[in-house]
């Protein structure tokens, strides 16, 4: 009698059901692949709020205690708060707010404001002003256009910079963008350059010409008037429109002379005085290279796109605006270079993995047909695009993009999903060869032969997958689409393998010999040669034990692979990007000239290698970040001192090596010109979550402890570090020593003059860094144009330029008495110099903290090695006695360090676990380790109740473990293999997080191998069968659809092979099956007879 499984599959013969499922899911899938957002990696949510808070004159000690802490023990009572990060200077303090992952961006800005403006009255009263700046995801500029001119002395970083203004007022009319930001340039500006000695001639302050202008250059709208039945707008005063009437406006008048400004100072309408320098460079590798040159200037055009938009769209019509400013904006001598387009590179990765998917099917289908036959290969190969149309709808409908993972989880389930036509094409073949009686009948049979166990597999392959999506921290939302994509085409396949499988079968193949499947000879051939392979170990139970234990053995042996080094242990290997950032810290007392002079030596270095097409600089202003700049704070890095330039790589198809293989050669290229304290960091953006470098020491002490007892800690971790091989780019968070000139004011003589503390602030503030005494009102200007009071560069060589300057005494400090009483004294001009002196000192360090701890941070980064092997390593010789010094390539795990002792105080504690790679690699295989025992766990669960014994569920589990005896060694002879050496650094193979999400979709795999294969031992026996005979038969029969499981998932995967991402995962699950399927079919098969076969009880019977 038939149950309601047999029922529906003789239902779908009738041809409705299957050409509804094909129709619906074929169209389906090509509306997803229209409308699914397209992005190279998957979006990791990390909302991030800074607040800036400023606090005039305290110390960085000050600051750290009455108005960071205060501010942080407030912000810390914020729901969704991870991490409370904060930086202490004089006068200033900087407080991040890192929220977990996922966390919603708009409430968590909301919960911030509100926390803050609900508290006024518990921020100090010390604090003169603070602001909120939030940064998220989509806040990263999905393009980078610079603008450059091959004419410098027509189109200078001034022009460029008014082009750009704009330019980007039309890039931000395009839909779906956000930010449209302009790095670089020099703004237009009115600088008012004053004359000390003009200005004392003539009795004038500069607080005189400040308060002129503020007062005098005044618009103002006084209401409206009635006159004569008419509503007339009365307006008072006017602006200043022009530089004549600049010229001609009058300050003050002394002894009746009007004092005009343009007697006391020059004003300049141009350029603002430069602090920062932006240019471009181009490599041989770019056409426009044209041998050694100083670079040309360059504006810089950011776009960020909306939440949610596609950023291929974005892109396009991005390109597509500035094609057409080009031939109507732009001038000729200008020129328009894409330093970053992650529309294009998500495209193009979207084009090339979509390709990959395509072939790969096409080999996988045209190997299921080489084994079987074109005709159950066309039954097979039609499951797929069912299966992957579903999936991409249902990513379309759940909200997941189409990026490199997604692609990816499809690549992988190719072998997953066929395995269930495969097995039901195999069986229904077999039934009709063999079979009599109608043919629907024959098939529903076929199916109900292979019901459960099918069923039974698909629920393990789910089961292996789902806890993925239960990953903690950034690495959660970049491997959700594996969790989601896998379990969805295995579910799909198993309904299309009872849903339109047998109705294909029942079309395309035949009955007879013709039917391309196999017929009594073959399988008497199959069986005769797996019996040749198994009946002596079956006969012979000490041979049978013997395997167990060779195994056994291996399974040991091959595990403290990784516990001695052999197979390096990362959390991700390194992407091959077409874009790198250098990153260069000169000492704090660097200025603006002499960094851009560093910044062009670095850059003429890397224009020699032939990978290298252009080099776009950034000194003394941050460049446009990405991702990994967002979570490293690098938008924060702005100052003299500080320089970045951003690399653009050839393509791909044009570079002998990837780009970490670039990054190698760089580190060593550029390695001679970190000295005197210059600091140069190679920056790649990791394929994954980003963190604060790969290396970070957090350096904490007790409550009690000095901050100076944590800094020398830290120098003295730096100094270990440099001494560690293949260890580079150590850092700190310290900075070096830079000289303070503080002016001392004289309280009594300042007194005497009249004279203010606040008056000589202003006035060298003034001098030094420019005051902004209003603005010129011009209508056809993009931007408000700034009035800028300054001393000329030429006028502020030497600190007697500053002592020269004079300031008037304030009307009525100084008194007199007279006859009639108190009298105000006159108003005196006095020189600076006369009032106090110049003191030297030294800057504050800046205070770090993180979550209301003081702390310091050493980072460093890692060429060839792996964070794990070097923090052992470091670990393992902190407070050690022994000097003898141990080659790296010697340590393992479980004989760690390099016999290079250091120490710290007893009150210092070090922390790897907190802002680096090893965190993420903790937490990431803490959690695939526990998705793996949960797995494990599920399936023993569905396996125990399904059989209904305990034996027969750890005999089908038992050839999980056997995967790792084919993963690690596999890993470990590649890494044997060829000159593993690029730069003079290691290049190994690296058994990653994605090689061990292979390891799990193994186990859902040979699982099912195993299953299917104890599912068809009991219908044996329970047909008669002796167990022995079972053995034989059953194995033979499954020999044939195991292997092709296993070709095909590894011709599935062997196109994965070549991302430098996911090739670990490939790698694991094209060693694991190869060896998971030989000892499968002999392994499961010996467990079963130790198990169920007693001698014993043969003897009874």
């Amino acid at each position: 009698m038939m149950n309601v499984f047999d029922r529906m599959v003789k239902s779908t013969l009738g041809g409705g059901v299957p050409l509804v499922i094909f129709a619906l899911a074929l169209a389906a899938g090509i509306a997803a692949l229209q409308f699914t957002p397209r992005e190279e990696e998957p979006q990791i949510v990390v909302p991030m709020v800074d607040v800036l808070i400023e606090a005039p004159g305290l110390s960085a000690e000050q600051v750290a205690r009455q108005v960071a802490t205060p501010v942080e023990k407030l912000l810390a009572q914020i729901p969704g708060v991870e991490h409370v990060y904060s930086v202490s200077n004089t006068g200033k303090a900087a407080v991040t707010l890192a929220f977990y992952v996922g966390e919603d961006r708009e409430i968590s800005i909301l919960n911030t404001y509100n926390k803050l403006y609900a508290n006024k009255d518990k921020i100090p009263e010390v604090v003169a002003s603070w602001m909120l700046r939030p940064i998220e995801v989509d806040d990263v500029p999905i393009m980078l256009l610079a603008l450059w001119s091959d004419a410098p002395e027509r189109y200078g970083s001034f022009e460029l910079r008014r082009l750009a203004d704009d330019v980007s007022t039309y890039l931000q009319g395009i839909e779906q963008t956000s930010e449209v930001n302009i790095v670089g340039g020099r703004p237009r500006t009115i600088r008012i350059l004053v004359d000390p000695e003009s200005m004392g001639a003539r009795k004038t302050s500069v607080a005189d010409i400040f308060g002129a202008l503020r007062v005098s250059n005044v618009l103002q709208v006084v209401d409206q008037w009635a006159f004569n039945n008419e509503s007339i707008v009365l307006e008072s005063g006017d602006f200043v429109r022009t530089v004549e009437d600049l010229n001609s406006f009058v300050v003050n008048v002394i002894d009746g002379v009007p004092v005009y400004l343009g007697d006391i100072a020059e004003i300049i309408d141009g350029p603002a005085e430069p602090d920062n320098y932006t240019w471009i460079d181009f490599a041989p590798g770019h056409p426009e290279f044209s041998g050694a040159n100083e670079g040309y200037p360059m504006v810089t055009i950011s776009v960020a796109k909306q939440g949610g938009s596609n950023a291929v769209s974005v892109a396009q019509n991005v390109h597509g605006m500035m094609e057409k400013l080009r031939h109507e904006v732009l001038p000729d001598e200008i020129h328009v270079e894409v330093i970053r387009d992650y529309g294009k590179t998500a495209d193009e990765k979207v084009n090339n993995l979509t390709s990959s998917l395509g072939f790969a099917v096409f080999t996988v289908v045209v190997f299921i047909g080489v084994f079987l036959g074109w005709r159950p290969a066309l039954v097979v190969g039609l499951a797929v695009p069912i299966c992957y149309g579903v999936s991409l709808a249902l990513d379309l409908a759940f909200g997941y993009t189409i990026n490199r993972v997604t692609l990816f989880a499809l690549i992988l389930s190719l072998g997953l999903l066929v395995d269930d036509p495969i097995t039901g094409v195999d069986n229904i073949s077999r039934f009709l060869h063999k079979g009599s009686g109608d043919l629907k009948d024959r098939i529903v049979a076929a199916m109900a032969e292979i019901r459960v166990p099918l069923l039974m597999s698909t629920v393990t392959i789910v089961l292996a997958f789902i806890p993925l999506a239960f990953i903690t921290g950034m690495m959660g939302p970049y491997m959700a689409p594996m969790a989601f994509n896998v379990p969805v085409s295995v579910i799909t396949s198993t309904v299309v393998a009872f849903l339109v499988t047998p109705w294909l079968a029942s079309r395309l193949l035949k009955v007879g010999p013709d039917t391309g499947t196999d017929d009594d000879e073959a399988i008497a051939g199959k069986r005769g040669f797996y019996q040749r392979l198994i009946e002596p170990l079956l006969n012979d139970r000490r041979k049978s034990k013997a395997v167990l234990w060779v195994v056994a053995i291996l399974f040991v042996a091959v595990a403290l692979l990784p516990a001695l080094r052999l197979v390096p242990l990362k959390l991700l290997p390194f992407d091959n990007k077409n874009e790198l950032q250098i990153v260069i810290d000169m000492p704090e007392s660097s200025s603006l000239e002499n960094t851009a002079a560093v910044a062009r030596q670095v850059s003429a270095r890397v224009s020699q290698l032939p990978e290298i097409r252009s080099i776009s600089a950034y000194v003394g202003v941050p460049s446009p970040i990405d991702f990994n700049g967002m979570v490293r704070r690098y938008y924060q890095r702005m100052g003299p001192n500080m320089a970045d330039l951003r690399l653009r790589l050839v393509d791909k198809d044009l570079r002998d090596h990837q780009s970490h293989a670039v990054v190698l050669r760089l580190r060593k290229l550029l390695g001679p010109l970190s000295v005197d304290g210059v600091s140069i960091k190679v920056v790649e953006v990791p394929p994954g979550p980003p963190v604060m470098s790969t290396l970070v020491a957090e350096v904490y002490g007790e409550w009690l402890t000095p901050y100076a007892l944590q800094q020398d800690a830290a120098r003295t971790l730096m100094g270990r570090l440099k001494r560690e091989p293949f260890v580079v780019e150590t850092d700190s968070s310290l900075q070096d020593p830079q000289q303070r000139l503080r002016f001392i004011t004289d309280k009594q003589k300042a007194a005497l003059s009249g004279v203010a503390t606040d008056d000589i602030n202003n006035t060298l503030l003034m001098a030094n860094s420019g005051y902004k005494a209003g603005f010129l009102q011009l209508p056809r200007e993009s931007l408000p144009l700034p009035i800028e009071m300054r001393l000329a560069p030429s006028e502020r060589v030497t600190l007697n330029d500053f002592n020269r300057l004079q300031v008037k005494g304030r009307p009525g400090i100084v008194q007199q008495s007279s006859a009639q009483g108190l009298d105000t004294a006159p108003q005196p001009l006095v020189a600076i110099g006369e009032l106090g002196h110049f003191e030297y000192g030294f800057v504050d360090q800046p205070i770090f903290r993180k979550d209301l701890r003081p702390v310091v941070y050493v980072t460093a980064e890692v060429s060839g090695r792996t964070p794990a092997e070097v923090i052992a390593d470091i670990s393992a010789d902190l407070g050690s006695q022994n000097h003898d010094g141990k080659d790296w390539r010697m340590r393992s795990f479980i004989d760690s360090g390099g016999q290079d002792p250091w120490h710290i105080q007893e009150d210092i504690s070090i922390s790897w676990t907190g802002e680096g790679e090893w965190k993420i690699t903790l937490d990431v295989f803490r959690d695939m380790g526990l998705a793996f025992l949960f797995a494990l766990t599920a399936i023993f669960i569905v396996l125990r109740i399904q059989t209904s014994s305990v034996r027969l569920s750890l005999i089908i589990m038992s050839a999980i473990p056997l995967t790792i005896i084919g993963i690690f060694p596999g890993f470990w002879v590649l890494n044997m293999m060829g000159e593993r050496e690029i730069a003079g650094a290691p290049d190994p193979v690296l058994f990653t997080a994605t090689a061990m999400i292979g390891m799990i979709a193994l186990a859902g795999i040979v699982v099912r191998n195993s299953l299917i294969l104890v599912e068809f031992i009991d219908q044996a026996r329970a047909a008669g069968l002796a167990i022995k005979e079972a053995l034989i038969q059953a194995g033979a029969v499954r020999m044939r659809p195991v292997l092709l499981t296993a070709g095909t998932t590894l011709l599935g995967n062997l196109i994965i092979t070549l991302d430098p991402v996911f090739s670990g995962l490939a790698l694991a699950i094209m060693f694991g099956i190869v060896a998971s399927t030989l000892f499968t079919l002999v392994v499961v098969p010996v467990v079963y007879l130790l198990v169920f076969d007693r001698p014993e009880e043969r003897v009874k019977s």
